[in-house]
């Protein structure tokens, strides 16, 4: 008798064999089928399906033998297994390989034997479709080529069952991994190491750590072990000795050793001190560095090899623990911004029903409010309760205003402090509209304290200069309009230029007193606005014959269009008309020679709109959020040039807003620009 080889393949054949998973399981009447369907086309009283193990041949389907498995160093299988073609023996008794083989000298007596080879989807010969017969026989061409067309069709169950187990594991290994993402309970280091348990026992191993690599230092960041002696984490250990400069020495995504005693690494440092015999380990990249390992080891070898689908986890197990790391990061780097930013930051959620919270909101609550972030994350009336009373009413309108245009939120307003007082405070934020009718903002609030009392100091300076200014500005221009005017006689022609350059400059500077104490006036209070109902088309064509002298003289023509008619809101006639004369004052020093301002008045939505149109150069991009600011002008050199204080526009923003209204403006750099004024619609009066 002649024992059979081992194929060349032996190591990678029995893997393929093992992924199979076929090994002692219960029979299936997919195989079954196959093995009667061979016996009856083939007229014999022996089928199997023989699957060659290590040191047997394990049947996974059997028709007319009992037997469930034989030696492999007797088996007919094993030297099938060694070729492609289909092994065929007529008569065991006159091969010298079999003749005195137990199975043909003994029960089942074999005299027959027809094997072809079974493949996985790898090609590996994992076993045989093979026919006995008791009695000596040949096998036809045609019998041949039914018997490989009956193995095609078990190769074919195998690849189907391959396929099946592989997505059920797949599925399994997904579930795991959505598992552990999913969790939110608890600390982060009790999360992790909840995880890396899970995964132990999903891999079948011992012990799972997070490591952390620093120049030639393995550092443990997080773990869970299976063993008696649990393992702190922060322990340090030099990085050749452990199998993690394995992976990090080498180019793969993953590093996967069933047998270290077996494997090239049986010298490897880690070996000699652990005894580790089954590692896998994939690396972990945070932010597009390396931040360490995730690995998983036990000191008992594998009996199978790692899959595809072990080393899809360990790579996907590495990918979560990665963004959990960087979450950490970005959060511990956010909490230090944070907590020097000034003011607080913070969410703020308003529900249709009225409700509110803070969702978040950075430790700088506690100055602003006087409470902590868990109290404010329950309900906002602690927070709302804190507002002056005198603002309260305008800080609730302006937020109920954002939420419905879902424009930004901006106030000014005071709130008590704990030692009594109270203090100015100022916020900003831009609110999101949420699927369930709440709105939510994201912002800020800081103090204003301190900037406030300097512009109540500079507003007074301003007013101070302006009065005493004025009295002798008023004689000098006077003076000047005499002398020019022959009061004094005749003067000679260079004189009177200078003096016209005088009367010029002394002009704009009574100009720039006006506008100082008229925004000075506004700020503060002083100016009584005459409120009534009006209409605006004659504060539209008011402001235009006011301007057109301007016009004229700077060859600007102006047109003015009443788009819709007979529209009413409540203002002060004068001061509206003042708010436009200042926006056709801008519109036509900007405008070319022989230039056209567009003045349209229309209603928009529940709102009259007044807009100015020029054909100038546009706002710069840079401007834009100073526009409105006292004594605010563009820095190019074509803006400088032109004739003004700076204060018009503000002057402009203060009037519309002490009248309940709003201005604003649109523009394209080199295509010209839009100014706006807008008021709330009334009723016609009777």
């Amino acid at each position: 008798m002649k024992t059979p080889d081992l194929p060349p393949d032996e190591s990678h054949r029995l893997s393929a064999l093992d992924e199979l998973a076929l090994l002692d399981t219960a029979p299936e009447e997919r195989f079954d089928r196959l093995t009667r369907l061979a016996a009856r086309s083939l007229s014999v009283p022996i089928a199997l399906v023989s699957l060659v193990d290590s040191n047997r041949q394990w049947f996974k389907s059997r028709h007319g033998l009992d037997a469930p498995e034989t030696a492999r160093d007797i088996s007919f299988c094993g030297h099938a297994i060694l070729r492609e073609e289909t092994l065929v023996i007529e008569n065991a008794l006159n091969d010298e390989r079999f003749h005195d083989n137990p199975l043909v000298t003994g029960d089942p007596s074999i005299r027959f034997y027809a094997g072809a080879p079974l493949h996985d989807r790898h090609g590996h010969r994992v076993g045989t479709l093979c026919i006995i017969d008791r009695k000596p026989r040949s096998l036809t061409e045609e019998d041949q080529a039914t018997l490989r067309d009956l193995a095609d069709l078990v190769e074919r169950e195998f690849a189907i069952g391959e396929i099946r187990d592989h997505h059920d594991e797949r599925n399994r290994a997904l579930n795991i991994l959505t598992e552990i993402a999913m969790d939110f309970d608890g600390e982060t280091d009790e999360r992790a190491a909840k995880a890396l348990e899970i995964a132990c026992d999903y891999l079948g191993m011992e012990t799972g750590i997070v490591s952390r690599v620093t120049e030639h230092v393995y550092t443990i960041h997080w773990n869970f072990t299976h063993q008696a002696e649990p393992i702190a984490n922060g322990t340090n250990l030099p990085l050749d000795q452990t199998y993690c400069a394995l992976l990090l020495d080498s180019s793969e995504k993953v590093v996967a050793i069933e047998h270290m005693a077996n494997s090239n690494f049986s010298n490897h440092a880690c070996y000699g001190v652990f005894g580790l015999e089954a590692y896998i380990a994939a690396p972990i990249w945070v932010d597009g560095e390396i931040f360490g390992t995730v690995n998983f080891s036990s000191r008992a070898q594998r009996t199978h090899k790692f899959s595809a689908t072990e080393k899809m986890f360990v790579t996907l197990f590495a990918d979560w623990v990665a963004d959990t790391l960087y979450r950490i990061q970005q959060t511990e780097t956010l909490n230090k911004l944070v907590t020097q930013a000034p003011g607080m930051l913070y969410q703020y959620r308003l529900w249709p029903d009225g409700r509110s919270s803070f969702p978040y909101t950075s430790p700088g609550i506690q100055s602003i409010y006087g409470i902590d972030s868990e109290e404010a994350a329950i309900d906002a009336t602690k927070a709302i309760n804190r507002v002056h009373p005198e603002d309260l009413p305008g800080v609730l309108t302006s937020i109920q205003k954002s939420s419905e245009s879902l424009e930004e939120w901006r106030h000014q307003y005071r709130v008590s402090l704990d030692t009594g007082g109270w203090s100015w405070v100022e916020g900003l934020a831009q609110p999101e509209a949420l699927p369930d009718g709440s709105t939510l903002w994201h912002g800020y609030i800081t103090n204003i304290d301190e900037r406030r009392k300097i512009e109540e100091m500079k507003n007074q300076f301003i007013s101070t200069v302006s009065h005493e200014l004025r009295t002798p500005l008023t004689s000098i221009s006077g003076s000047l309009e005499l002398i020019l005017g022959g009061a004094t006689g005749p003067i000679r022609e260079k004189t009177e230029q200078m003096l016209d350059i005088a009367r010029r400059n002394s002009k704009q500077l009574r100009h720039l007193i006006d506008d100082l104490l008229d925004i000075e006036k506004l700020v503060s209070g002083n100016v009584t606005f005459e409120v009534s109902v009006q209409k605006l088309d004659l504060a539209a064509v008011a402001a235009v014959e006011e301007i057109e002298p301007m016009a004229d003289k700077r060859d600007v023509e102006i047109r003015l269009s009443i788009i819709t008619p007979d529209l009413y809101a409540r203002c002060d006639s004068r001061k509206l008309t003042q708010a436009m004369t200042n926006l056709l004052s801008n519109a036509i020093k900007f405008s070319p020679k022989a230039g056209v301002v567009d003045v349209c008045l229309r209603q928009a939505g529940t709102r009259a709109r007044l807009e100015v149109t020029d054909q100038g150069p546009g706002v710069p991009n840079a401007f834009r959020d100073r526009i409105f600011q006292k004594f605010a002008q563009a820095n190019s050199s074509s803006s400088r040039s032109k004739e003004g204080t700076g204060l018009g526009l503000a002057i402009t923003k203060e009037i519309m807003s002490q009248m309940g209204g709003e201005v604003g403006f649109e523009s394209h750099e080199g295509k010209g620009s839009t100014f706006w004024l807008e008021l709330e619609l009334a009723q016609a009066p009777l």
